[in-house]
């Protein structure tokens, strides 16, 4: 959160691709789950990408996105 927060150097493209980089992760988290796996936790898993994609898509249509 530091990072994301700075003052002291670009921050918006930073942040667009940690977004990035941590839903390609869950992907292959989802990916690599067996079926064994509680539903409740592959849900959130879901849940959490899901967030993501919304962040990044509110990134997308920001005006102040380069």
């Amino acid at each position: 959160t530091e990072q994301m927060s700075a003052t002291k150097h670009a921050t918006l493209s930073a942040t667009h691709t940690m977004f990035q980089s941590l839903q390609n992760h869950l992907r292959e988290c989802l990916r690599a789950l067996p079926c064994s796996v509680p539903v409740e936790l592959r849900g959130a898993l879901v849940a959490a990408h899901q967030k993501l994609s919304d962040y990044h898509a509110h990134f997308d249509e920001s005006p102040f996105y380069v």
